[in-house]
């Protein structure tokens, strides 16, 4: 992922460079202003794992622009490492699980902010480059990772006995013990015992436009994230406030701060 952090260095100082050497016009004609609404759709990666954000935009004019954006991210430690299992599939197939892995961890951001076109895009062909700044809240969602254990034989087919187990204290030297873990359970399991973490986000980008003067939008952002949470809904009300923590061992956690490359293609209209 350090490669994400010399992207952004590269573009920031790209977009500066840039914007010291474009002038914009204090005033502009009806022509200028062609479409007044915009959505779009983007997939990001980012230095602790995957997104995918909705922006829903107000175009005032081809300088500025106020975006209303809903994401869904998708963290890991940097601690986590895929191991193969050393139990043979039936079908052939390779399984694994995530060593010493306790929780996943999930957040759903609604943020409003704003866009400053620093470079316009030339007519018929060129880039238009963007600043984007805001914030908004943010809603983290952690959820036990669950392993398939191996917790004995069948004594006539002979084949191993299966169980789906969370960690927990009690079964630690189970849980970690890579001889005894058949795979990991699957994304569905867990669900129903989430934990919620309210909190915020901030976030800070560049954007690059190949098609600031059409009707579609192609576009790549590159840019920061901040997010804090308070702790988790539950142990407020119990006087035992908890932070979110990923891996089994580690300190609880308040704070992600990420930085990202995000695709995006959208629409724009009057």
């Amino acid at each position: 992922m350090r490669y994400l952090f010399w992207i952004c260095i590269i573009s920031c100082y790209s977009y500066c460079s840039i914007a010291q050497n474009v002038a914009v016009p204090d005033k502009l004609t009806a022509d200028d202003i062609v479409y007044h609404r915009e959505f779009t759709f983007g997939a990001k990666l980012h230095t602790r794992g995957w997104g995918v954000q909705a922006d829903f935009v107000k175009i005032h004019s081809i300088f500025k622009k106020t975006l209303y954006s809903i994401e869904f991210m998708d963290y890991h430690s940097p601690k986590e490492m895929r191991q193969q299992s050393l139990f043979p599939n039936t079908r052939g197939l390779v399984k694994s699980f995530i060593y010493g892995k306790e929780n996943a961890f999930f957040a759903i951001n609604a943020s409003m902010g704003k866009i400053r076109i620093l470079a316009e895009k030339a007519r018929r062909s060129g880039v238009g480059i963007g600043l984007y700044y805001g914030g908004g809240l943010s809603l983290g969602l952690q959820k036990p990772y669950y392993l398939n254990m191996v917790v004995g034989y069948n004594s006539v087919t002979n084949r191993p006995i299966i169980e789906r187990e969370r960690y927990t204290d009690e079964n630690a030297t189970w849980f970690l013990n890579p001889n005894m873990i058949d795979s990991g359970a699957g994304f569905q399991y867990g669900w129903n015992e989430l934990q919620l973490f309210p909190g915020g986000q901030a976030r800070v980008a560049v954007n690059f436009d190949w098609a600031s003067y059409h009707e579609f939008v192609k576009a790549v952002e590159v840019g920061a994230t901040f997010n804090a949470y308070l702790p988790e809904v539950g142990s407020l009300f119990k006087g035992e406030p908890t932070g979110f923590h990923l891996m089994v061992g580690e300190q609880p956690n308040y704070f992600f701060t990420t930085l990202y490359v995000r695709a995006m293609l959208g629409r724009r209209w009057r």
